[in-house]
């Protein structure tokens, strides 16, 4: 494509350029790439946004020296050549950037070419994961019908075998990075002084994998900051950072949002982070800029509104190390001190690098005490936000599954912090589970479970990296999969069945030993046979709870009691619940309703299940029955309030929803309204479960207005439900119900074309999400599609004859 009119209004670098011009130029492109943009800031049409991008990329050109300018300018070249890979406009202009930075920067090789030594590390990166491809092929996965010594023997054949693929990972990587810092001191000329390259994160701990982030500092000999001209030495070294960094953007998988141009992703103001980048390949690149990120030797380089100061990760070990002093950590607030705790030598003085182990050591074993709460603080916090079974039961109401958050995260977060109370000087997972076992802390069975657990969590997240080629995280809508699947079945065939309930009951075994007393902690992890049974469901794996159950009936052990039975009998009763077998789920709810069931939870799921299952049966008067004889049961039962708001949410929601369909729809919205009263009692608000209930009751307000004729108030909810939708990941199947629902009222109002764009958008969502094969035999998009030929009709007879709208009007 012609660029011509690209560059007529970037003045060149060296022209006077004012801050009022550039931010004038800056947003003018801002509102030009949004406009090509859906509403979630994804790019309508890649090849025009290059356009744009180039010259955005061109702009932020002319700030340099600015460094931070400069790896945005690097950055948006980089993704203009991504989205136009044949414009060799783009390229040149790239390749002139490099040429000019060298310059600015001093450098003392000024012939490198920077595109060429990104090549050169391309081509790195792809055997590296040429290699991890293959290991990852020949893995086996753990099937069920297996002994349990052949079990034993399987899991520590995986366990051996993923340290193994993480070592070659690790070493790979960092032989990259290695590379890049050896050509950057080959182009910055002679070092000013000792230094080295220390990485942090996964690198450190050796659980990298080929798509992640390099997160690194650089530390310099003591006594720099004390020279006279030791502000050079520093200039030496940012401008040494950001060559590197613009060879790693080189690469083209750093995605734009990463470098925080305020136009785009300003995370600081509302509506400011508008722009989402799913064209670029999300792969290695320097951690990101922006503000709760910045773990590079650049550091936050910009200031906002709440920490109006700078931090900067290129130090001398003294100073690197006051990181770690209290108020340091309250100060800077993006837990810098976690990760410089962890890192390991990339490049440089080795002498230095030991120095700053050395004094981090010393300065955690000063610190004890306030270390010990820091770390107590901390647990109490990823406790609430990776807790293994939470997670999983958000899962059953969001349209999207992430991979870090729900598995990698679930253990690795908690086995580092065991590491860090009992003064484990290990980085990796594997390597603080053995000195925890070799110091005593741990059992046999509790080292190999944890081993086992974190062998998992490494093959789920690699593999999926793998799969995807790219650092996506999310098992989810996108990945275009039948109403009838879920995102766990997308999750548990990475590892198989077995290990992913295996990984599940670890996880939350660990998390509820981190749960007691830290100063008095038993390590032993054992298995539990209610989380397994409650870990099946949650992972939608309905069939074996089934025949779990069915097995244990049948071999029931010797030591179950009768609360174990009721236990296993209710998730018995969910399963055929969720599978949509509700005769047989009913027959299961009928059996222990017959019983005398002493824990007042189960109790509970009994009373209210029976009743669901009438309603699923359109059994609608007994369900209301059900209902009326069990209300005033779940009130008297002695269970926390927050279950009986959950219960009597369901109750009356299902008497909103019975009334419905038997035609009394005044009473039917009274009783949905009842239903979001004791939605809104509820603390979790925030939980996909809480939003989807509120969500589907909504509609169900807005369908029983329908009936009555409000439409205008059937639209006001049904768009308030459609919010909770889209802002919450729900469900592709509940949003287009809401795009059905507003395309029906909007239609007997005799609105087409509103009604028009209403069932497009059904109709787009409903074909995204059913297989080709077998979307002509699907009923809901034929209803969709039969909608949009009337209102298309109904618009061309407008068109052709000049047809008033009120004499078209009615279905």
């Amino acid at each position: 494509m012609g660029t011509s009119s690209n560059k007529q209004n970037i003045p060149e670098p060296g022209s006077k350029f004012v801050q009022k011009d550039f931010s004038e130029k800056d947003l003018r492109l801002a509102e030009e790439l949004r406009k090509i943009c859906n509403e979630k800031g994804k790019e309508n049409d890649p090849c025009a946004s290059a356009e744009i991008f180039h010259q955005m990329g061109l702009l932020y050109k002319t700030k340099s020296p600015d460094k931070i300018s400069s790896i945005r300018s690097a950055a948006l070249l980089n993704a203009a050549i991504s989205r136009q890979p044949s414009n060799q406009q783009f390229k040149d202009d790239l390749q002139q950037f490099c040429t000019e930075l060298l310059q600015t920067a001093g450098a003392e090789k000024m012939d490198a070419d920077l595109m060429q030594i990104s090549n050169q590390a391309a081509q790195m990166i792809k055997g590296m994961r040429v290699t991890v491809q293959q290991a990852l092929s020949v893995l086996e996965n753990i099937p069920y019908d297996i002994t349990i010594e052949e079990q034993k023997q399987l899991e520590v054949k995986k366990i051996h075998d993923m340290k193994l693929i993480q070592e070659q990972i690790t070493q790979k990587y960092g032989d990259v990075m290695r590379y890049i810092a050896e050509k950057c001191s080959e182009i910055m000329g002679k070092k000013p002084c000792e230094f080295c390259i220390a990485a942090m994160g996964s690198l450190a701990r050796s659980e990298v994998t080929p798509y992640s982030d390099f997160e690194h500092i650089i530390l310099l000999e003591e006594g720099v900051k004390k020279r006279e001209k030791h502000e050079k030495v520093l200039e030496y070294f940012r401008w040494f950072s950001v060559i590197f960094n613009i060879i790693v953007i080189n690469l083209k998988e750093t995605i734009i949002p990463s470098v925080a141009i305020p136009s785009l992703n300003d995370v600081t103001k509302k509506g400011g982070d508008w722009f989402f980048d799913s064209y670029t390949t999300r792969g290695i690149s320097f951690d990101g800029m922006m503000p709760f990120a910045c773990k590079f030797p650049l550091g936050r380089a910009e200031k906002t509104k709440n920490k109006p100061w700078t931090t900067e990760l290129i130090q001398t070990v003294s100073d690197m190390v006051k990181y770690l002093d209290q108020e340091e950590i309250i100060k800077n607030g993006y837990k810098i001190h976690q990760v410089i705790c962890t890192t390991t030598l990339i490049y440089g003085s080795h002498t230095i690098y030991g120095l700053f182990t050395d004094q981090v050591k010393s300065s955690l074993q000063n610190n004890k005490k306030s270390n010990h709460d820091l770390l107590k603080q901390q647990l109490n916090e990823d406790l609430k936000n990776f807790d293994a079974i939470e997670n999983l039961e958000n899962l059953i109401a969001s349209s999207k599954c992430n991979i870090k958050r729900v598995v990698y995260r679930s253990t690795s977060i908690f086995i580092a912090a065991l590491g860090q109370l009992y003064f484990i000087d290990k980085a990796s997972s594997f390597a603080i589970i053995q000195q925890l076992h070799e110091n005593k802390k741990i059992n046999d069975e509790t080292a190999h479970l944890l081993s086992y657990a974190v062998a998992v969590s490494c093959q789920v997240r690699l593999s999926w990296y793998m799969n995807k080629q790219s650092q996506d995280d999310y098992v989810g809508e996108d990945e275009v999969f039948h109403v009838t699947d879920n995102h766990y079945s997308k999750l548990t065939d990475i590892v198989g069945h077995k290990s992913s309930v295996d990984y599940f009951i670890i996880a939350n075994s660990l998390q509820k030993i981190l749960r007691n007393d830290l100063d008095n902690l038993r390590c032993d992890i054992t298995i539990d046979l209610e989380d397994k049974f409650k870990i099946l469901f949650l992972l939608g794996l309905y069939d074996q709870v089934i025949s779990e159950s069915k097995q244990f009936f049948e071999h029931k052990p010797g030591n179950a009691s009768l609360d174990d039975e009721q236990f296993i009998k209710c998730h018995e009763g969910l399963a055929y619940y969720r599978k949509d077998q509700i005769k047989k789920s009913l027959s299961v709810w009928d059996q222990l309703d017959q019983q005398d069931i002493q824990d007042g939870k189960w109790k509970g799921y009994v009373m209210v299940y029976k009743a669901r299952c009438l309603m699923e049966l359109n059994r609608y008067q007994e369900a209301l029955q059900q209902v009326d004889d069990v209300i005033s049961k779940i009130h008297d039962l002695k269970v926390h309030k927050q279950v009986k708001y959950q219960w009597l949410d369901n109750l009356h929601h299902i008497n909103g929803w019975c009334k419905h369909k038997t035609g009394k729809y005044q009473d039917a919205v009274k009783e949905c309204r009842e239903s979001l009263k004791y939605l809104d009692l509820r603390y979790n608000q925030n939980q996909p479960a809480v939003k989807l209930s509120k969500e589907r009751t909504l509609r169900n307000i807005g369908c029983c207005l329908y009936e009555l004729g409000d439409y205008d108030a059937a639209i006001s909810e049904v768009k308030e439900s459609l919010e909770i939708c889209e802002q919450n990941n729900l469900p592709v199947v509940d949003k287009c119900d809401c795009y059905w629902l507003l395309g029906i009222c909007h239609f007997v109002r005799a609105e087409y074309d509103t009604a028009l764009t209403h069932f497009k958008t059904e109709l787009d969502l409903r074909l995204r999400n059913v297989p080709r094969i077998k979307q002509d035999s699907d009923e809901d998009i034929k209803e969709a599609r039969d909608n949009i030929n009337k209102c298309e009709e109904i618009l061309e007879i407008w068109l052709l004859f000049s047809v008033p709208r009120h004499m078209a009007a009615g279905k």
